[in-house]
């Protein structure tokens, strides 16, 4: 695996939605601070199942679970450095707002302390680097 490799598909975040995909167009500091379970969507050109896993960032550093701190900092050394996440990523593929078709969950604890993306779901990005092994699905 060669998390280093070019995206072999690649799309920003297009539209934040509830949990149940209604969308939230704009910042709204209502469903920002209050709404306990909030997605991130994405319109990857590539189907789901193809290629590898996904990786997601946010503006541009990329989105790991504490257990994958270890092995991110072997192979690159500090930079850039990555957003930790305490819970496994929650990713899912469906059809979602603005013909979107690929989301992330935003975990609630991780919104309060980012409020500088209330509204700005094109901070984060997805990639499917090309060089994975195929049918996994986590970054």
């Amino acid at each position: 695996m060669n998390r280093s490799s070019s995206p072999a598909a690649s799309a920003r975040g297009l539209v934040y939605s509830t949990r149940g995909n209604h969308p939230v167009l704009g910042p709204s500091w209502v469903f920002w601070y209050l709404r306990c379970s909030k997605k991130v969507w994405f319109r990857l050109p590539v189907p789901p199942g193809a290629g590898g896993p996904l990786l997601f960032r946010f503006d541009g550093r990329p989105i790991l679970h504490r257990s994958e701190l270890a092995a991110w900092h072997a192979g690159r050394g500090e930079h850039p450095m990555p957003v930790v996440w305490g819970d496994r990523l929650g990713v899912g593929w469906g059809q979602g707002p603005l013909g979107t078709n690929l989301y992330l969950l935003i975990w609630t604890r991780w919104s309060w302390l980012h409020p500088r993306a209330c509204g700005q779901p094109q901070r984060f990005s997805v990639e499917r680097p090309q060089g994975w092994a195929a049918g996994r699905m986590d970054p």
